[in-house]
């Protein structure tokens, strides 16, 4: 399966529609429930916790949606079968995402760098889930890193995507404010855009790690 084939195909599709959706609920929700907290502390513990782990489910459920075409593959183990495998899975999976997007910003350097965000996060979610696939499937000869060219188109997509993202969403939501006489839709705009955005990374990383299927 190619990266375009990948990319078109009904399941990502779906996915990404599953995706937007989302982000059209849990923002407006998200900024609801930080004006009525009331309290400066509170309303940062929010921002610094909630926001962290609403982004670690929604890109966790958007590789779960697109598994296992996100490798190359039509057919594998399901998700549902590779979790029951361990019942500690699902939570380890949640806390080392979300512990990914709480302490990135704090990494120097690199932490400043929010384009590289998503496909971090994108990229952790489909290692982990890479390393239960090939025990699922009794394969111990794995490698969970890329090749080199995989790593340079990796680097230079994040970048210019999240650039464009950046742009389409400041026209968009420019627009939309202006249209709908509101606030925050260049916001939403953005957190949808990015992820469709950047997804091309997650799948060349996913595809890099499939070959070693076939």
């Amino acid at each position: 399966m190619t990266l375009t084939q990948i990319i078109f195909h009904q399941q990502t599709v779906f996915a990404f529609f599953v995706y937007c959706l989302g982000i059209a609920i849990i923002l407006p929700s998200f900024a609801f429930i930080h004006d009525k907290l009331g309290h400066t502390f509170l309303q940062y513990c929010w921002v610094k916790i909630g926001m962290p782990l609403i982004r670690a489910f929604l890109i966790i459920g958007f590789i779960m949606l697109i598994y296992p075409i996100n490798f190359g593959i039509d057919s594998a183990p399901s998700i549902n079968t590779l979790l029951a495998m361990d019942e500690m899975r699902s939570s380890f999976l949640i806390n080392m995402i979300f512990l990914l997007t709480f302490f990135f910003p704090f990494v120097p350097l690199l932490g400043k760098l929010d384009e590289l965000t998503i496909p971090l996060q994108g990229i952790l979610c489909s290692m982990i889930i890479f390393s239960w696939l090939c025990q699922g499937l009794d394969i111990n000869d794995y490698k969970l890193l890329p090749g080199v060219k995989a790593l340079i188109s990796i680097i230079i997509i994040s970048v210019m995507t999240h650039w464009l993202a950046k742009q389409l969403a400041d026209y968009i939501g420019d627009y939309l404010d202006k249209q709908l006489h509101r606030d925050g839709f260049k916001t939403l705009t953005f957190t949808a855009v990015i992820l469709i955005m950047q997804s091309p990374v997650i799948f060349i990383f996913g595809l890099s790690l499939g070959k070693q299927l076939s």
